[in-house]
Order: C-alpha cells, then sequence, then structure tokens
C-alpha cells in the first residue's frame, strides 16, 4: 500500500478517535449538569414538601465559597502600622505574640490571633466632612476592606470584607472626635493573605439547603419561610495556629436568624 495513502488512514482513525473523545467528554459533562440539576431541584422539592416557601433567585445554585487559611504576616503589620501612622515606627514586643508599634501619631498593636486596636491623635487622622468615607480609607492602610455596619454618635463600626465576601465576626470600632480619628477598639481583621484551605471542603448549595432545614428542626424551630440569604466567611484563630474562613450562609426566616456552616453542615442561632 502506498504510504501517501497509508498515512491518510492512519489520520482519519486519529481523527475519528479525537471525535469519540470529544462526545464521550461532552456526554459525560452533560450527564455531570443533568445530575446536579436533578439535585437541586429534590432539594426545593425536599422544603416545599416541609411547608418551607423559598423564593429560587434567593438561593445560590452555585458557590465559589471555599475554604480558606491566612497565617500571619508580621512584616505585612509592620508595614500596616507604618502605612497608619504615617511614618517610621517603634516595635514593641508585648508578650504572647503581642506587638505594639508606635510614633508621635499614635499606635496600633496587633494579635495573633487578628486582634488589634489603635489610639490616634485626632489632629493628624483628619476624616472630612465623610466621616465612613475617611475611617473607610484609614482602615484601607492596615489592609481592612470593609463597609460601614453601624453609626452611633462618634462611634462607627465596620465590618470587613474579602474577595467581595462579609466576614462575618471581623470587624471594628472606629471613633471619631474633634474632627478625626481618635482611636480603634474592639477590631479583629484577617493576619494575612488568605489561600484555599485543601484540607477541608464545602459542601454544594443542594444540600446546604437540606442540612439547613435539618439543623433549624434539631434547634427545636419551625422554620416556614426563607426570606434572604447572604454569603460569606466566619473565622477562627489560635494562639499558634493559623486563622481558619470558613464558608458560611446567613439565613433570615419568618422564625429568626441561622448561620449555616457549609463545611460540617451545622446549623447555630444568631442574635
Amino acid at each position: 500500500m502506498p504510504w501517501t495513502k497509508l498515512k491518510n488512514i492512519i489520520l482519519l482513525i486519529l481523527v475519528m478517535t479525537n471525535l469519540f473523545l470529544l462526545v464521550f467528554v461532552l456526554g459525560q459533562a452533560w450527564q455531570n449538569d443533568r445530575a446536579r440539576e436533578q439535585t437541586w431541584e429534590n432539594a426545593l422539592l425536599f422544603l416545599r414538601e416541609r411547608g418551607v416557601q423559598v423564593e429560587e433567585a434567593l438561593l445560590p445554585r452555585t458557590s465559589d465559597l471555599l475554604p480558606q487559611v491566612a497565617r500571619r504576616d508580621l512584616e505585612g503589620e509592620r508595614a500596616a502600622a507604618e502605612a497608619l501612622l504615617q511614618g517610621t515606627c517603634e516595635m514593641e514586643s508585648r508578650g504572647g505574640e503581642v506587638y505594639r508599634y508606635f510614633n508621635g501619631n499614635g499606635s496600633i498593636q496587633f494579635h495573633s490571633d487578628g486582634t488589634f486596636s489603635a489610639q490616634l491623635d485626632p489632629a493628624a487622622f483628619p476624616l472630612g466632612e465623610d466621616r465612613a468615607g475617611g475611617c473607610l480609607t484609614l482602615l484601607e492602610q492596615i489592609g481592612f476592606q470593609g463597609e460601614l455596619l453601624e453609626e452611633r454618635g462618634d462611634a462607627l463600626t465596620f465590618g470587613q470584607t474579602w474577595g467581595g465576601r462579609r466576614l462575618f465576626n471581623l470587624q471594628v470600632t472606629v471613633t471619631a472626635e474633634s474632627g478625626g480619628a481618635s482611636g480603634m477598639t474592639a477590631g479583629r481583621r484577617l493576619v494575612g493573605e488568605p489561600e484555599e484551605d485543601s484540607a477541608r471542603q464545602a459542601i454544594d448549595p443542594a444540600s446546604a439547603l437540606v442540612e439547613l432545614f435539618n439543623g433549624i428542626s434539631a434547634l427545636g424551630d419551625v422554620c416556614n419561610q426563607i426570606s434572604a440569604l447572604e454569603q460569606g466567611y466566619v473565622s477562627g484563630a489560635s494562639l499558634s495556629g493559623p486563622m481558619t474562613l470558613t464558608p458560611v450562609w446567613q439565613v433570615t426566616t419568618d422564625t429568626g436568624f441561622y448561620q449555616l456552616d457549609l463545611v460540617t453542615g451545622g446549623v447555630s442561632r444568631l442574635s
């Protein structure tokens, strides 16, 4: 058989093999999508059969929330302190992995679990007419991206965000006096840049709906309607280990507010 003809046959076989593999892969993807769709429909049916009303548009059918871990960045803390205090700082070790940075403009203290506080000279930190905006600008100097949660008198409380999601238990209160910021209290922030925690996995949204209902029932509560749902993270930290970020749902129902842990499936009441 001439080599040219043999080569054409080989090429044809290769093309047919690639087409077969493409069809196989597309078929598997379709089956996986169909299985996820069926699982989602089953979860919605599970709720409806138990008398729970919910607008499907409120629910996330997919989720990009993955467990994260953040390790303390001591060099980043010094840089943050000097950015906030507008110059070179002295550092004082206060024991227990607590470090205080200070200069003529004030001081800021960091703990290993993300807790922090600051004392500031208001004259060095004018806030302008937009107090909330001025406070956020200051917080950004220490890597705290956030949003205003509450403004009560001279106390403005902000919640931290990361990747566009709320970090529900990371926040700080900034005190405004004489037109400037005089301090930061009850603060807790990310200790470093989060990275995916491969040791933990999050459950899918369909499973989360079932866990939510079962968890509320296990608490002895009755839920007839889900009216709001916000996705975000809660942090956990030890004195010696890294900070963990666990994906959660915070859910508003007709009977109360709940938090669903998307790793363990556990449900707790929120006050």
